[in-house]
C-alpha cells in the first residue's frame, strides 16, 4: 500500500520526533516519523504514483497549520496524536490528491500528527496528555510531501520519494 504524507518543518519534525522516540522507548511501541497522512491506500504502481506526487507538489505551496490539542483514540495508529486546525488549505489539498490519485475513502479526513502508536490503557494516555500540557501546541508549516510504502508495520515503511511543495 502507498500513502501520501505531508511533512512538518524541520523544527517541528525534530521536536515531535524526539517525543516519539522517548515515548516509544518507555512504552515499547513502534517508532515512526512525524507526518500528516494526506491519503492512504494508493493503488497506482510506484512510478505512476511518484509522477502524480511530483505533479501535486509542484502545484501547491507550503501550508501553514497549528497543533491545537492532544487527543487519543482506541486505534493503534491514533493511540495519541496532536489535532491540527481545520484549515481550508489542507482540505483543498486532500481533495486535489484524491482527484489526481482517483482515490476516495469512506473514513472522514481528520488532519493530525500521531506521536504514539500502540494500545495503551486510557489512564496511561490521560497521564501522557496531562504531562504534555500545551507545550507542543502552536503554529508550524508543512513544506514537503512524501510517497511512502506503508506495508506491514512502521519498521518496514519505506520512503519512495520526497518532494518540496513549490506552487
Amino acid at each position: 500500500m502507498l500513502t501520501l504524507w505531508l511533512m512538518p518543518d524541520k523544527e517541528t519534525y525534530l521536536k515531535i520526533g524526539q517525543l516519539i522516540a522517548e515515548l516509544s522507548t518507555v512504552h515499547n511501541t513502534p517508532r515512526f516519523e512525524p507526518h500528516v497522512t494526506l491519503i492512504s491506500g494508493i493503488t497506482d504502481d510506484i512510478e505512476t504514483a511518484l509522477l502524480k506526487t511530483q505533479k501535486l507538489a509542484d502545484k501547491n505551496r507550503p501550508l501553514k497549520a497549528s497543533l491545537t490539542g492532544v487527543e487519543y483514540l482506541e486505534y493503534f495508529y491514533r493511540c495519541l496524536f496532536f489535532s491540527t486546525d481545520d484549515s481550508d488549505e489542507i482540505y483543498r489539498l486532500r481533495e486535489e490528491a484524491e482527484s489526481i490519485f482517483e482515490h476516495s475513502t469512506v473514513n472522514p479526513f481528520i488532519p493530525h500528527i500521531s506521536f504514539l502508536y500502540g494500545s495503551l490503557p486510557v489512564f496511561k494516555k490521560e497521564a501522557i496528555v496531562a504531562e504534555l500540557g500545551d507545550r507542543f501546541l502552536g503554529g508550524f508549516s508543512l513544506q514537503k510531501m512524501r510517497l511512502v510504502r506503508t506495508e506491514l508495520g512502521p519498521e518496514n515503511w519505506e520512503v519512495l520519494g520526497e518532494f518540496e511543495l513549490r506552487g
